[in-house]
């Protein structure tokens, strides 16, 4: 691990932090340049399920592996863990907010739950349109390409009570 972490760069405290954080901000950039077409756009063969700018969630799927269920394993396997990760994570901020005796440590609590409550919002806005595209079970066809099947996953409308409804992405836009 130290060898790969050393040829990613120094964006980490530990080997571990430096692979996880090439994987969350680079990977999908670097894999996307690398399966660019000329003239014709980038046609990723790893797809990034990205739940917004909050960070809340992201995971990353194999094309030629995808079927209909695959959607909905996303959703529940990974997305629904990492909800129960943040509101565990906030829990623990907010114990440390009531608890702490210094101010710096009441700072750093604040905004850790002010983060917290953004993810999670994201991530529940996110879980909404990601069900109904896994309620739907739509299979992807590998002849037609990345640009037709990447599609089926975009623009995904989500009602808001009083409100027009919001178009959300559940795939990172390429």
């Amino acid at each position: 691990m130290d060898f790969i972490a050393k040829a990613l760069g120094n964006k980490g405290d530990t080997s571990r932090k430096v692979i996880r954080n090439y994987f969350l901000n680079d990977f999908f950039k670097d894999h996307c340049n690398t399966y660019s077409v000329t003239g014709s756009g980038k046609r990723p063969i790893y797809w990034l399920f990205d739940s917004g700018k909050q960070n809340g969630f992201k995971a990353l799927i194999y094309m030629h592996r995808y079927d209909a269920d695959t959607v909905g394993r996303v959703r529940t396997d990974y997305l629904h863990k990492a909800q129960k990760y943040v509101e565990t994570a906030m829990q623990s901020a907010q114990y440390t907010l009531d608890n702490a005796s210094s101010s710096s440590e009441k700072s750093k609590a604040t905004k850790s739950i002010t983060k917290y409550t953004k993810q999670l919002a994201e991530m529940q806005l996110y879980d909404e349109a990601i069900a109904h595209i896994a309620n739907q079970r739509i299979e992807i066809d590998l002849d037609d390409g990345v640009k037709v099947n990447y599609a089926k996953f975009q623009g995904v409308e989500v009602a808001q009570e009083g409100k027009k409804a919001l178009k959300v992405d559940l795939l990172a836009k390429i």
